[in-house]
């Protein structure tokens, strides 16, 4: 029992170090804030085991606890001189390697104090010393213990030179707790000193643990008490100097409080005095000197947004706001300087891109659209001046000579230049063609061509400098040049290259794909014109054969033998059949060149069937055909064309009498389908496989039948069937199963679903 009053000396502290650890790690991110409470664990830590080694009455137990104590002491020095350095604002200065390194040598001495009774190199005797209220050991202290005692001090001493430097150097505003933090470092040191040169304390024990105690109080309370974690002025001049930024700090008067080394740097000025002197007198001599004495006189009451001055050649933001007191009252302005050159480069850059994107994009919808040479290379040349980076576009196509070249267009910034449609032949075509053969653009400069040179007498005639010149390439052979020209000097650009070759392989391309349409519009008209001509002149003659043989066949010219009137059959049909082929031809002619139109009414769809029926009956007759109607009792009006609508279902009812089987049935049919009505032809003929029902209803397309023969025909009856249905606002569609037959059908709207009435269909 009468050891208590000498553990509780101990044990206390050891509690309250580690309630304090537990409140600094809470400020554990600001500098200083893990290395003091790694300290206050080491010191709970210590107290905690010399109370223990006090209340321990064995020799053993109490040599335990004191070894096992060391752990926290030789975490004391090295802590100590990390607080230090944070507070006095040399933190950032000293590497990371050093600051975690400073730990090493005193982990060596805990390792060698743990293991002293391998070496005794820590204590070299150790006997129990009972002249005390409880067991003491009186040790003689070996190498190891003085390494650390030594090392432990120099660490102590280093922080407290540090904390003095800085109490010393401390504005008065902070050089009371400056010094506070100085006094609470030398507490432990000065305690430690006398413990060690065998001065007695009052309870006969090592009084440092508590002394660190009493010290680190003193520190948490001076941090705490003044901020000194988040507001101190050391940090505040550290953070302004490591700032990237330039920083400026002018008072009332406007003369320079505080400045950090970038802010003369981008202000491109090197006087060497700033403190004390006018900011509108010191940027006279600046790039940016005009500008920014125009803000400096400008009163300012907030802050303002950033302002970018630009010489050409750097580029900065100024940012200003004032400095207020808690009342309002202005007592000085901060500026904020920020070199702004490279993103100003880069928003340049990415301006001149997607200006490139768009000029590219809109010449390619120029191009695509585009049907004539001429307006399409007029419209792109007026196109690049207006994007404004050229005064003049000229472009020119080569010759089939491949000794001249015709100026198609030449534009200016003024319109029309003096250029366009002129041919350049001798010496200035050779050279311009022998240039675009490189296959690259390329930049010509006045100043680098001869003055004999015809290149430089027509640059300086139209007051140019630069020529860049775009090669024209179609299948590597060369059939124009674009060329784009400057009253000013400029260089090639991996850009600029990429954006002219664009431009040159858009026009290239342009041109060719113009030529062939216009080729194929000229084919076109040809294959209808004589497609027209050649139908027009074999129905003259046609007419006529028919003609004179239905006269031969009714006796006007005389009575004729039964086998006489058979060939005249034969001959009959075969015209009939040519005509059909030739109306076929001439009609699909001028569906192709768009001269068919049609007006569309309500129709009585069973009057037309009838009629039809009427029509084909005796064709159906002679191949012994049954053909019959399937019609509704109030069959609905449709809307169509009565006569097309005839002329669709007496070819699909022509076809259903040449592909059906001898003794076979003919259908015609009408179902309603909500706001449609379905007209079928049905038959019991061969069939359509699966993958010729939609390849019949295209043009010049024919189905074998299962014989393998081919029946007559040119394949286009279907096709203009599709169209004309099409037209009338129609769908036609088929459903066959090969051996059984087919079922053709035409779907056209009722007059009550449709809105059509009136209106005029055109092919």
């Amino acid at each position: 029992m009468a050891v208590i009053p000498f553990v509780m000396i101990y044990l206390i502290p050891a509690v309250s170090a580690a309630a304090l650890a537990i409140l600094m790690w809470q400020h554990r991110y600001y500098r200083g804030g893990r290395p003091f409470t790694l300290l206050l664990v080491a010191i709970a830590w210590w107290n905690a085991c010399h109370a223990l080694s006090i209340a321990d009455t064995t020799f053993e137990g109490t040599l335990f606890w004191s070894l096992l104590q060391n752990v926290g002491i030789v975490l004391i020095g090295p802590c100590w001189l990390l607080i230090a350095l944070a507070y006095s604002g040399e933190w950032w200065r000293v590497p990371r390697w050093i600051r975690r390194g400073i730990f090493v040598p005193e982990l060596v001495a805990l390792v060698l104090a743990l293991t002293n009774n391998l070496h005794y190199l820590w204590w070299s005797t150790v006997e129990a010393d009972t002249s005390r209220p409880f067991l003491w050991l009186s040790v003689t202290r070996g190498p190891a213990f003085w390494f650390h005692s030594i090392y432990a001090y120099v660490c102590l001493a280093i922080g407290i030179l540090v904390l003095a430097r800085a109490s010393w150097q401390s504005p008065p505003v902070h050089r009371y707790h400056a010094r506070l933090m100085l006094t609470a470092a030398l507490i432990p040191a000065i305690g430690n000193v006398v413990f060690l040169s065998g001065v007695k304390m009052p309870w006969n024990d090592d009084p440092t643990p508590v002394l660190l105690f009493i010290s680190a109080a003193v520190g948490i309370y001076t941090t705490m008490r003044y901020r000194l974690f988040d507001l101190a002025p050391l940090a505040e001049q550290e953070v302004i100097a490591s700032l990237p930024d330039g920083l400026i700090i002018l008072d009332s008067r406007g003369l320079v409080a505080e400045i950090n080394q970038h802010a003369p740097r981008l202000l491109g000025i090197s006087s060497e005095r700033w403190i004390g002197r006018p900011l509108a007198q010191l940027v006279v001599n600046s790039p940016f000197g005009r500008d920014l004495q125009l803000l400096l006189t400008t009163t300012v009451t907030a802050s303002t947004r950033p302002t970018i001055f630009d010489n050409g050649t750097q580029a900065i933001e100024v940012r200003i706001r004032p400095l207020q007191t808690a009342t309002g009252i202005t007592t000085g302005t901060l500026l904020l300087i920020r070199d702004v050159s490279e993103r100003i480069r880069a928003e340049q850059e990415r301006i001149s891109h997607i200006a490139a994107l768009r000029l590219i994009n809109a010449i390619a919808r120029s191009a695509n659209t585009a049907q004539e040479t001429g307006s399409l290379l007029d419209t792109i040349a007026r196109m690049i001046v207006q994007d404004g980076q050229w005064e003049r576009v000229s472009i020119g196509l080569i010759g089939e000579s491949q000794t001249t070249i015709t100026v198609v267009v030449d534009h200016t910034t003024h319109g029309i230049g003096s250029l366009q449609g002129q041919v350049i032949d001798g010496n200035a075509a050779v050279s311009l063609i022998r240039r675009i053969e490189r296959d690259q653009p390329s930049f010509i400069y006045l100043t680098e061509l001869n003055a004999e040179d015809p290149l430089a007498e027509g640059l300086r005639r139209e007051g140019l400098q630069s020529l860049l010149l775009v090669p024209l390439r179609h299948e590597h052979y060369a059939t124009g040049i674009l060329g784009l020209a400057t009253n000013a000097p400029k260089t090639m650009t991996p850009t600029l290259e990429k954006l002219a070759t664009a431009i040159g392989e858009l026009i290239t391309d342009a041109i060719v794909r113009i030529r062939l349409y216009e080729e194929v519009k000229r084919a076109d008209r040809l294959k209808t014109g004589f497609l027209a001509m050649v139908s027009h002149e074999l129905r003259t003659p046609l007419t006529s054969i028919i003609g004179y043989t239905d006269m031969l066949r009714r006796g006007v010219l005389g009575e004729l033998s039964p086998e006489v009137q058979e060939t005249l059959g034969y001959m009959k049909q075969a015209s009939l059949n040519l005509m059909r082929l030739i109306n076929d031809i001439l009609e699909f002619s001028r569906m192709e060149a768009g001269q068919l139109s049609m007006e569309v009414e309500p129709v009585n769809v069973e009057a037309i069937i009838q009629n039809v029926v009427g029509q084909m009956l005796p064709q159906a007759h002679e191949r012994n055909l049954t053909l019959k109607t399937n019609l509704l009792p109030n069959t609905p009006r449709i809307v169509a064309n009565a006569g097309r609508l005839e002329q669709v279902l007496i070819n699909l009812i022509s076809n259903a009498i040449k592909f059906n089987r001898p003794n076979g049935l003919i259908e015609i049919s009408v179902e309603p389908r909500g706001e449609w009505l379905r007209i079928k032809v049905s038959d019991t003929g061969i069939g359509i496989a699966p993958a010729d029902q939609e390849r019949i209803f295209e043009e010049f397309q024919r189905v074998r039948s299962p014989n393998g023969k081919r029946e007559q025909g040119i394949g286009l009856g279907l096709a203009i069937c599709r169209r004309l249905i099409t037209y009338m606002g129609g769908r036609i569609g088929v459903e066959s199963t090969p051996g059984e037959g087919s079922t053709f059908f035409c779907d056209l709207p009722t007059v009550a679903a449709s809105r059509m009435v009136g209106k005029h269909a055109d092919a």
